[in-house]
């Protein structure tokens, strides 16, 4: 038996919230250049994530999406963020001092970003379910300004980050769209997740142990 707290009315007012709330947050980190302060933004990412899962388990009641919910907070708001500033603490640099482009050019460029995911996904905005006004449109847009905050970037670290934040938008449409994922496709997400920034996070500490610089730049000079 399931008990179900939430009307659907009141999840679709939630995730409508917590949607803007996240690209609000992806959208203030094309502006940080600190690469700690970056990885508390994916840390804020994370924990909203968990609670638009923890609203999807309130207005279905079910078991699997309470357990979802809890594994998201887990992976994406703690286990993450803390791999990432353990492989930070052995960096040699702690700031994206060379990005491709300036904040005054960037940060116009992602609004627009923004409005064209607002644009192209308003259609599909259902009356009923989880599409909402939001959730839909802020998914894609934390996608692609995820994706655009990687071509930004040089530093190796800086990247891992914007990748993990256009996995979060792919997670959020998912979630709307399936009213929750199950259990077996969740874990594999987190594991997939897991596994990602381990590699990376490798890769970016043997990146600043040889060339003192996590650029990625650097990586050409290992071409044969």
């Amino acid at each position: 038996m399931t008990t179900i707290l939430l009307t659907e009315a009141t999840a679709r007012g939630l995730l409508d919230t917590i949607s803007v709330l996240l690209l609000t947050v992806v959208l203030s980190s094309v502006l940080v250049y600190r690469l700690d302060t970056a990885i508390a933004l994916l840390a804020v990412q994370g924990g909203l994530l968990s609670a638009g899962a923890a609203t999807v388990a309130l207005a279905t009641g079910s078991g699997q999406a309470y357990v979802a919910a809890a594994l998201t907070l887990v992976v994406k708001a703690v286990a993450v963020p803390l791999m990432l500033l353990w492989v930070l603490r052995g960096a040699p640099v702690r700031l994206e001092l060379e990005p491709v482009v300036s904040r005054k050019i960037a940060f116009p460029l992602a609004v627009g970003l923004v409005l064209f995911a607002y644009f192209a996904t308003g259609p599909l905005v259902a009356p009923t379910g989880y599409l909402t006004a939001n959730t839909l449109p802020a998914a894609v847009a934390v996608l692609l300004l995820g994706f655009f905050t990687m071509l930004l970037r040089r530093k190796a670290l800086s990247q891992v980050v914007a990748l993990i934040s256009m996995e979060n938008g792919l997670y959020l449409a998912a979630v709307i769209a399936t009213r929750g994922l199950p259990l077996a496709v969740e874990m594999g997400i987190a594991l997939d997740v897991l596994i990602a920034v381990a590699v990376m996070g490798v890769v970016s500490n043997n990146l600043g142990r040889t060339f003192q610089s996590l650029n990625v730049d650097r990586l050409r000079s290992l071409r044969g």
